[in-house]
This record gives C-alpha cells, structure tokens and sequence, in this order.
C-alpha cells in the first residue's frame, strides 16, 4: 500500500466516522425526544433503563447513519482534493483516477460489509427490544407511571391525579372522566386506590376505596352553576386499556425487526405451503407472504450496499462540484441520500403486489447509483 493510497484511505475513513457519530446522534436524539425523554422527566422510568433504551437505538440509526456519513466524507474528501488542484497534480505526476479512488471505493465496501452485518442482526434485535421495553413498561409496573402532584394524561379518556404514594397504595385521588371533547364529564374521588393489571384484557385495573362520584350534564358537563348529584361508594374499578396508550400486547412483530436468521425460516415455511396442494387463495396469500419476505430479506441487504453504491456516486460527483465548503457538501450528501430513501418508500409500496417483485426492485436504486456513478467516473477519468 503506497503512502498516497493510505492518505486517501484514512482521511476516507476519519471524516466518516466523524459524519456517521453526527447522524447517529440526530437520529438517536430525534427518537430519544419522541420516547425517552418525557419518561425521564415525567419520573416514569430510572436514567440507567433510559440510557439502555437510548443505547438500543444505536444499531438502527448506525444503519441509516453509515450511508449518509461516507457520502459526505467522500464529497468532503475527493471536493478539497479536486478544489485544491491535487487531483491535478497526482494525474500530471501518471497516478490514474481510478488508483485515487481505490482506497475510497475499498472503504466504502468495507463500509457495506460492516452494514450488512448490522442490518440483518444486531439492528432488528435491538428495535424490537426496544419496543418490547417501551409496551410493557406499564404493565409490569403500573405505579410507574403515577406521579404524586401530577396531573397525568397519559390515559386515553382521562386525567388523574394523586396526592401521595406510599408502595402500592395511593392516598386522596382524584379522576376526571373526559367525553370525545375532552370535558370532564364524571368526578371521582377517594381516599386511597391502587393499579392492578388485567393480563387477559390487557388493561390497567384501578380500584378505588371511600370515595364519592360526582356527575355532570352529558350535553353541557361544563355547567357548574346547578347542583350537580354525587354518590358515595365504598369500592369502585375501573378499567383503563392499554392498546390505546402502548399498542396491543399480542402485537405481531413487524417483518422489518426479524434477524435474516428469522426471516430465512419463515421463508421456508411459505415455501413449505407453496409446494404443498392448496386452494388457489391459499397459494395467493403464501405467495404475498414469500414475496414481502424475500422483500425485507433483500431490503437489508440493499439498505448496506447503498453504502458503496452511493459511494460510487459521490466520487466523481465530489470531482465535478469541487468545493471544500462543509455546509454545502452536506447539503448535497443529503440531497442525494433523500432521494435514494425516498426511492426505497416507493418500492415499499409494492410489497403486496407479487407480481411487481419487490425484492428485485429494492435494489433498483443501487444499480442506479453504481452505473451512474461508474458512467460519470469513465467521463472523469477521460478528462
């Protein structure tokens, strides 16, 4: 390895680590504000659970990260290279293009690699257990979610409020029950009450002890001029559901947070079906079943060549651009990464259409990436 090739190869692979850690981190953040941070703040779960969720999302932002941060480490580098007049200077002196960009194109395929590797194992496990954390963080500890002197909203229909929590019980509570336009349209109040949960229906249960209901008018609850009837009871429950809040329990875990381990076996069983003598319906939706496999299969495998594939773009695209401005060159590495994503959504749609074959188009926007790329790096190398 000549000392050019290693020159190249590491200003290369510097700037992307630097560029993929800048969109690892927006992405996480992006997430972690959506999800983790109003958990914090609210007090609903401890700061080592909320960095072990912020570290889970790291393998899937690293995903979406990788190509973006070699794009711009490749405009970056071959944009100083060609605006300083050294890609000038090392042709004068008999170095052939493609001898400059080797190393490049090499750190970009182990780049892919490494993607790949991400893509189909640790990026899969790490979403779904992120979301598993996330759904049964109330119904593995339904207190958690009840903060003393705090109005909380976070149940669909109504508000609560607790003025202390000793354990398990709960001491002067409070409930507003909403209608459709959010008016409070029932009163409860207790001395104490407490959570439990109801795995069966999948809802929290709160049982309320001497206390009394205090009812509105349903066509106008916010009168308040009129004596308003109220009964006192002993024991009162109420079921609060959590798919609203969480998801369902029993949610199907999506095709796209199946390791390739996972997705080759289901593979194999819609093939199984496939082969089998089954009703022309049941060979349809076998056959819908293959197709998004194989989709999501490919998906991964696609999602980490992009990284070489738009690595071959960038090259020759860095050379004709020739600037060394950051902002600029970022802005066109997101340009570029938008469009190539935007294209995968589009393929995305066509996960149930069979016979378009989604897992062959899922990788149209690489193959167009690559002969452009090559195409443009040829008139490059000519001039």
């Amino acid at each position: 390895m000549t000392i050019l090739t290693r020159y190249i190869a590491k200003a290369v692979a510097a700037t992307s680590l630097a560029g993929i850690l800048v969109f690892v981190f927006i992405l996480i953040t992006g997430n972690a504000m959506r999800d983790i941070l109003g958990l914090l703040a609210a007090g609903y779960i401890p700061l080592s659970l909320g960095v072990d969720l912020i570290f889970l999302l790291v393998p899937s932002a690293f995903s979406f990260a990788m190509p973006l941060g070699v794009l711009i480490a490749i405009l970056l580098v071959m944009g100083r290279l060609s605006a300083n007049r050294e890609l000038t200077a090392l042709k004068a002196a008999g170095i052939s293009l493609f001898s400059i960009t080797s190393p490049i194109l090499f750190v970009a395929l182990c780049g892919s690699l490494l993607a790949a590797y991400i893509n189909a194992v640790h990026a899969p496990q790490s979403s779904a257990s992120y979301r598993a954390i996330l759904n049964d963080l109330v119904r593995t500890d339904p207190l958690r979610f009840i903060v003393p002197r705090t109005f909380i909203h976070d149940f669909p229909g109504y508000i609560l409020y607790v003025a202390e929590k000793e354990e398990d019980r709960m001491k002067q509570f409070w409930l507003w029950e909403l209608d459709e336009k959010k008016r409070a349209v029932r009163l409860l109040r207790a001395e104490e009450g407490n959570f439990s949960f109801d795995a069966q229906n999948d809802a929290l249960v709160l049982t309320l002890k001497e206390g009394f209901t205090e009812l509105r008018d349903p066509k106008n609850p916010d009168n308040l001029r009129e004596v308003q009837p109220t009964l006192s009871f002993r024991d009162a429950r109420i079921r609060l559901p959590l798919a609203n809040l969480l998801g369902a329990a029993n949610k199907p875990r999506k095709l796209k947070n199946f390791t390739i381990d996972e997705l080759i076996q289901l593979r194999r069983g819609a093939e199984e079906i496939l082969s089998e003598n089954t009703t022309e319906e049941v060979h349809q939706e076998a056959l819908v079943d293959y197709r998004r496999i194989q989709y999501y299969i490919s998906r991964h495998f696609a999602m980490a060549f992009s990284v070489f594939s738009l690595a071959l773009f960038a090259v020759p695209l860095g050379i004709r651009v020739s600037r060394t401005e950051t902002y600029a060159n970022f802005t066109l590495a997101l340009a570029i990464a938008l469009s190539y994503y935007f294209a995968l959504i589009i393929i995305g749609w066509t996960q149930d259409k069979p016979h378009l074959r989604p897992e062959l188009l899922v990788w149209m926007p690489n193959l167009t990436a690559q002969a452009l790329g090559f195409w443009l790096l040829l008139r490059a190398h000519r001039h």
